[in-house]
């Protein structure tokens, strides 16, 4: 391609080339970005567990854990630079009729662990208008297969999870007001690793190198428009060959009576594994071309009807493609895109409504992708309630009061769906739904999720699906005093020829402000899981109680 000339570099000269890249640029600062606004808040939280655990037809194991967990917050803000972290170390002692020593493989009365997790994200800003810097990373502990989700955790269960960590470092430029001549370019390299993965016990090191750009016309250019835009990604994989990708598209239209232009466009689709083709589909690359109209009454209305021809090696396939971008209202928006590809009939949907006290949500997309990318992606992230950055507490959080809310230093939006692929370096084609309702009104606060996933493992022809529905509550007795109630039902088929296990998941939780620092919480939480293997089978009760200072 085109592009690969450019995209592709050797991987250790890029890590080479950015580290050096950001120290010039991090010693090019004035003194004065960094003499701004800086919040610190570090806690301790002791908690306290009491379970009772049935696998199968076992008999059930009753335990007992400790949990100690210091953490930091903070967040940074200046007229250039704004910056949050969150880290937290926790301890956990447990004491059960048998606990399994992971790394020995001996059955031992105790076990004590360790765990760190991180979380970061900063934006400088180089050029006012024109040019930022963005880095970002996580560490976290998860399992290995999606299936084991809910029911593996570093209390209950902890022998399936493993150590992911995922940085990333992103350059953006676009040329601000552009006359006649628009550019956006963005670059990112990010890294993703893991202790262990599906395929081997040596887990993912995995590079990814990607490329966004997008010329399109100025606001001086009279009587045609067009936009050209390409997106490259290079990802390496530990036991695989590189994974690489390439989409174009190109759109060139002039007007021929009031708000109505005549246009024609084409795209390019291609995948690249290494392989000479995927286990399931025998070619995934496609181009395509057509013409249509397109109505733009105004600039956050538009309507677009074209014919299309989609070109899939010897077959060819015509359909009639929409795209609908259309703002009812300040509050109300509807993004619709109706075409073809590779796998038939595709879709991306995107809608908010916005009230007072009421946010709605519908999202619907469909991507060739990869693990480690999925950690990395350059989408932007949106959501219904903005929370402390870090929180998972729907006491934490609110609802902004527009659909374009800008995050200020310290928050970030409450994620609504998880990554829930199994840990691997195979392609995936995946399908995503989200669909959200948020309430948020003096004392109570409310949050509904549904989530569909449909995960296709393209080099092990396997297919994962994911429903979710959970509903969480919460409402402040007192200022001092909050009480929250959350349930989750799940179902997870990990491929087409096994039912799918149900997860039933509820958890009534009390908080109490003793003092200005100390505050006491007291939780319950009943887990059931149910499986046509009987090895799968499993249920857990558990009580909390515990206490966090704030210092």
């Amino acid at each position: 391609m085109l592009l690969r000339p450019l995209l592709n570099p050797n991987q250790s000269a890029s890590k080479k080339q950015l580290a050096k890249y950001v120290a010039v640029l991090l010693v090019m600062l004035p003194f004065s970005v960094f003499c701004q606004e800086l919040d610190i808040k570090a806690t301790v939280n002791t908690s306290g567990y009491i379970y009772e655990t049935q696998i199968g037809d076992e008999e059930a194991t009753q335990g007992e854990s400790i949990l100690v967990k210091p953490s930091i917050v903070g967040s940074y803000s200046s007229r250039r630079l704004s910056a949050s972290l969150s880290a937290n170390h926790s301890i956990v002692k447990k004491n059960s009729d048998s606990s399994i020593d992971t790394v020995n493989g001996t059955t031992t009365d105790s076990q004590s662990q360790n765990y760190t997790d991180f979380k970061y994200t900063s934006t400088l800003t180089l050029i006012e208008n024109a040019m930022t810097l963005s880095l970002n990373g996580t560490q976290g502990y998860r399992n290995i297969s999606q299936q084991q989700n809910y029911f593996s955790d570093k209390i209950l269960d902890s022998k399936d999870l493993t150590k992911t960590t995922r940085n990333s470092a992103q350059l953006s430029f676009s040329i601000p007001n552009p006359l006649y001549l628009g550019f956006n370019l963005q670059g990112t390299y990010s890294q993703t690793k893991s202790d262990r993965s599906q395929e081997s016990t040596l887990g993912l090191d995995n590079d990814n190198l990607g490329v966004v750009a997008k010329l399109y016309q100025g606001k001086n250019v009279r009587g045609v428009n067009f936009d050209v835009s390409a997106q490259y990604n290079d990802t390496s994989r530990s036991n695989l060959q590189n994974f690489k990708s390439t989409r174009v598209q190109a759109n060139f239209g002039f007007p021929i009576v009031n708000k109505i232009e005549f246009f024609v466009t084409g795209g390019l689709e291609e995948y690249d594994s290494g392989n000479i083709e995927f286990s399931s589909r025998s070619n995934i690359d496609t181009s395509s071309y057509g013409a249509g109209l397109k109505w733009n009454p105004s600039n956050e209305r538009t309507i677009s009807l074209t014919y299309n021809q989609l070109d899939e090696g010897d077959k060819q396939t015509n359909y009639v493609g929409l795209d609908l971008a259309w703002a009812f209202t300040s509050r109300t928006a509807l993004n619709f895109d109706y075409s073809k590809r590779f796998f038939g009939d595709s879709y991306r949907l995107g809608f908010k409504h916005s009230l007072k006290s009421l946010r709605t949500s519908v999202t619907y997309s469909e991507d060739v992708t990869s693990f480690s990318r999925l950690g990395a992606s350059t989408t932007t992230i949106t959501g219904i309630f903005v929370c402390e950055f870090g929180s998972t507490d729907l006491a934490d959080c609110f609802q902004p009061d527009s659909l374009d809310y800008q995050l200020q230093a310290g928050e970030e939006f409450r994620a609504t769906t998880e990554i829930d692929t199994d840990i691997t370096e195979e392609v995936l084609f995946r399908k995503t739904g989200t669909a959200s309702i948020g309430y948020d009104k003096r004392k109570i606060k409310v949050s509904i999720n549904a989530n569909y996933s449909q995960t296709e493992y393209l080099e092990s022809d396997r297919i994962n699906t994911n429903r979710r529905l959970s509903f969480n509550f919460n409402y402040a007795l007192s200022r001092k005093t909050n009480i929250s109630f959350a349930s989750t039902v799940a179902k997870n088929q990990r491929s087409e020829l096994e039912d799918a296990d149900t997860i039933v998941t509820n958890s009534l939780d009390f908080k109490r402000n003793l003092t200005r620092q100390l505050k006491l919480s007291v939780g319950l939480r009943l887990l059931d899981r149910k499986s046509d293997t009987l090895e799968r089978d499993g249920s857990d009760k558990r009580l909390t109680v515990g206490l966090n200072y704030t210092f």
